[in-house]
């Protein structure tokens, strides 16, 4: 943890040096332009080198400090219960993967990132940013979230469905209901869940793997002790849950 803070606290710092340095800069450009009233064709070359300079150094500075802190946020936070976490910013689940589970999904313009898997004992995780168009009362929406789907190989889950969060018709025991109402509780309605066989999947409509990080706050180490998607824990209780088949 010690060390994940340090090296995390020296890429703030340099991230917020360079984006000093920068905007330095451009305030200087901004004061000599006006001080010569219009610089002409330097001035419009000085701005080149400066957005050049922006896309090239500031801009790929601040995106490595982000991605580190996430990573140590989602493996220390998200993944707190699993082991061999292994997390790919630019990695995905395939959409055949999701169709097999939500065949109301479009593979078409389908997209995924923020590619996350992990274990618990003979339980394995996988997780991922996934966006597709579907069909949603009978017009055309998109899906954007968190598509989460746990393996427990040797089980024999009962089938259970869960459609936007509706939980009209389930037949379970309150544990197991209390669990599910949880889970659509951050985005009521957000909640669409499959169960059968090995697996329990689960889509997270408006929940993200890749959600907003202030890069002016303060690391220490609750910043990256705290879960943002709490949603891995219950999902992982349920499964849990439906394994020993417990009625309470």
């Amino acid at each position: 943890m010690e060390e994940a803070l340090r090296s995390l606290r020296q890429q703030r710092v340099r991230m917020l040096l360079i984006n000093l340095v920068y905007f330095l800069a451009l305030l200087g450009l901004g004061v000599w332009i006006f001080l010569r009233d219009g610089a002409g064709a330097a001035g419009f070359l000085l701005a080149a080198v400066c957005a050049a300079a922006y896309l090239v150094l500031v801009r790929p500075v601040r995106q490595r400090y982000l991605t580190s802190l996430r990573r140590e946020i989602l493996c220390r936070g998200v993944c707190r219960q699993l082991t061999d976490v292994r997390y790919e910013p630019r990695g995905g689940v395939p959409a055949d993967r999701v169709q097999a589970a939500f065949p109301f999904g479009s593979a078409e313009a389908f997209m995924s990132r923020e590619h996350l898997t992990g274990r618990m004992g003979a339980l394995e995780a996988e997780l991922a940013d996934v966006t597709f168009p579907f069909v949603e009362g009978k017009r055309n929406a998109m899906f954007s979230g968190v598509f989460l789907q746990l393996t427990w190989p040797g089980s024999a889950f009962a089938p259970l469905s869960v459609d936007a969060g509706s939980r009209e018709g389930l037949d379970l025991p309150r544990a197991q209901l209390e669990l599910i109402e949880q889970l659509d509780a951050f985005v009521p309605g957000s909640l669409y869940l499959r169960a059968g066989g090995e697996t329990l999947t689960l889509l997270l409509r408006g929940r993200f793997l890749g959600f907003r990080i202030n890069p002016l706050m303060t690391v220490h180490e609750r910043t990256l002790e705290d879960n943002p998607l709490p949603e891995l824990d219950q999902a992982i209780r349920l499964t849990q849950l439906m394994r020993l088949g417990r009625r309470t």
